[in-house]
């Protein structure tokens, strides 16, 4: 499995090599789990049914953290190479929302925290 690489501020970036860096293997799921469950609903304009309803969820008036916690699941859980959510944990402080969900996949385990 491969990708393109992103930094910490989701941009592609230039290898050593003067190259488009590219993740394999497991680097490149994690990194193709961090981006699913970025993506707003509605946001793929061929494919407004997926993405992550955060509008209606965490960025609400009334936050709910079950539905948004099962759309993260369900996005997850939907990528090739995932076997399945290990666990799911979050903090709602001073009105915000944070999470880190440990994911099992075919190459590892990693980790998507947001």
């Amino acid at each position: 499995m491969k990708t393109i690489a992103t930094n910490d501020n989701n941009d592609i970036f230039i290898d050593a090599g003067g190259n488009i860096a590219i993740y394999s293997d497991i680097a490149a799921l994690a990194n193709i789990s961090k981006n699913a469950v970025l993506t707003n609903s509605a946001e793929l304009e061929f494919n407004t049914e997926k993405g992550i309803p955060y509008m209606e969820t965490v960025f609400s008036d009334n936050v709910n953290t079950d539905i948004f916690q099962a759309n993260i699941i369900r996005t997850l859980e939907a990528l090739e190479g995932v076997e399945r959510v290990s666990s799911f944990t979050y903090e709602l402080k001073d009105g915000i929302y944070s999470y880190s969900v440990q994911v099992i996949t075919e190459l590892g385990t990693v980790v998507v925290n947001g």
